[in-house]
């Protein structure tokens, strides 16, 4: 007997399918599928965003950050699309939607002009 999970993000899962908001993900595992919030999951072999895979994530390294961000190995991902140019090894977030690599600050997925990453903080941090 197969018992259903469903999580808060609008995820879902009876135990042979996951569903994000009522719709069937066809290629995600449901026995080793991982609600991470934020609109992020994974199972061993995907990662994906509100119910769609994001190619190329990696999902043994993937995490979420919050405020949309999440990060794997190699690249950075604002709400379920990778931002290209970021390094992620030194990718973190600040809070209020904003967060900073080792070259540039970004808001809510976006790149901040002018903003030093060496001095730029957030007033809860």
């Amino acid at each position: 007997m197969f018992h259903h999970h469903i999580f808060g993000s609008g995820y879902a899962n009876d135990g042979i399918h996951v569903y994000y908001r009522g719709e069937q993900i066809h290629s995600m595992t449901a026995i080793s599928f991982e609600d991470l919030g934020y609109g992020y999951a994974r199972d061993p072999f995907r990662v994906c965003f509100a119910g769609h895979i994001i190619n190329g994530a990696h999902p043994h390294s993937f995490e979420v950050l919050g405020d949309g961000y999440a990060k794997d190995t190699f690249h950075v991902y604002y709400q379920g699309d990778k931002m290209p140019g970021l390094m992620a090894s030194t990718f973190v977030t600040l809070g209020n939607g904003y967060a900073k690599d080792s070259l540039n600050v970004y808001y809510y997925g976006r790149k901040t002009e002018g903003a030093s990453p060496l001095v730029f903080y957030t007033s809860i941090n």
